[in-house]
């Protein structure tokens, strides 16, 4: 009787688990991780060239250097995530054409400063810039022949959110000369400070909306109150579960 009354335990602390997390990715696409992801403070954005307030603590931000193996059927499918954190590059299966006599594609990820005007160019007069502008190159390897897209890459790309710097929505841009940008169609995490795009062409990109006067969550609240209801259903479903547990124990 004993096994039973585990088993079933077993079972409704698995149903739990997948409840919440199926919560989890339905609140945003870009919060399908571990189930407690996101609860903690966010991190400190690393700005190439930070608010005047923020300047003393601020960390250089993060360049990355990826290898892309080239197949039969050109690139392999492959992640990539500066070691900052503050992007994410999703490259899909055939994105780089296979080329003759070379293994590999080498994607570089530079951080630039967006409001330097002899590189770049403002993506609208209405629109506010959040955190840094990123550079996509890439080379094929051993030749150091410039490459070209095939099919769109995927960004997630970190933004911050100060006192004086927020919005309702935030969108990723892409641009392939630094100043015509594009608005790319993607998601928003505003629990996580997360904007996601695809990358039609190599070249910037940059997260940027119109300022608003408070911060807010998804379903018009704000992003405390949201991510606040999250914490608080994980902690009522852990009661349960423990509470549970120890019904079980007494009765074995």
């Amino acid at each position: 009787m004993s096994r039973r009354r585990a088993a079933l335990a077993g079972v409704v602390i698995a149903a739990a688990y997948a409840a919440l997390a199926a919560l989890s990715g339905h609140l945003s696409p870009l919060a399908r991780g571990p189930l407690l992801d996101g609860i903690g403070p966010p991190q400190a954005y690393r700005w190439v060239n930070p608010p005047p307030d923020l300047a003393s603590g601020n960390q250089p931000p993060s360049s990355g250097v990826f290898h892309v193996p080239l197949g039969a059927g050109g690139s392999r499918p492959e992640v990539f995530v500066t070691s900052d954190n503050q992007v994410t590059v999703v490259v899909p299966k055939g994105a780089f054409d296979t080329k003759p006599g070379q293994v590999e594609v080498t994607l570089k990820v530079d951080p630039l400063d967006p409001l330097d005007p002899e590189t770049l160019g403002s993506p609208g007069a209405r629109l506010t810039i959040f955190g840094n502008a990123y550079r996509l190159r890439a080379t094929y390897q051993p030749s150091g022949d410039d490459a070209t897209l095939t099919l769109p890459l995927d960004a997630i790309l970190l933004y911050p959110v100060t006192p004086n710097l927020h919005a309702s929505v935030h969108t990723v841009y892409t641009s392939t000369d630094g100043r015509t940008w594009a608005t790319q169609e993607g998601s928003d995490s505003l629990a996580q400070q997360q904007a996601e795009g695809p990358v039609p062409s190599l070249g910037y990109m940059m997260v940027a909306g119109e300022a608003g006067a408070s911060p807010a969550g998804p379903a018009g609240g704000s992003t405390g109150s949201t991510s606040t209801a999250i914490v608080l259903i994980v902690l009522a479903a852990c009661v349960g579960l423990v509470g549970l547990g120890l019904i079980v124990r007494g009765r074995g």
